[in-house]
């Protein structure tokens, strides 16, 4: 007895395996091309739409294939998983500038506790500062 799976022509349930294939050769492409664009030098922000896409795509598949519509549900989470990883990677950026930015205008010296004298001759302490190479 020979059945046949709705929208398939193949017999005995192959369209099943056959789609499952293909999906597992989509995710290991899209892992393929992700690990090889992070070795790249490529920003936060670059690396978040890349990895964004990626979790999109593979996301927009599966709830795509739930609906019957696979390739456009890996369409749209792709497109909106690149948005959302760019915006969290410029968050990085952004972030990593101001950093370092900080860092180069911080004042170098230090503070030191010195005994003055006054004009009456007591004496106090006073905190003075002392400029760093």
């Amino acid at each position: 007895m020979v059945r046949a799976e709705c929208g398939s022509m193949k017999p005995n349930g192959e369209g099943k395996s056959a789609m499952r294939k293909d999906a597992v050769i989509r995710v290991a492409v899209s892992v393929l091309i992700v690990s090889a664009a992070a070795g790249c030098q490529t920003t936060p922000t670059q690396r978040g739409a890349l990895a964004g896409a990626a979790a999109g795509g593979a996301t927009g598949a599966v709830i795509g294939h739930q609906q019957g519509r696979q390739g456009e549900g890996a369409l749209i989470g792709a497109g909106v998983g690149a948005l959302a990883g760019a915006l969290i990677g410029d968050q990085v950026d952004e972030r990593r500038e101001r950093t370092a930015a900080a860092i180069e205008t911080e004042p170098r010296g230090h503070c030191e506790m010195r005994v003055v004298t006054g004009r009456s001759g007591e004496r106090y302490e006073e905190r003075v500062w002392v400029p760093g190479p």
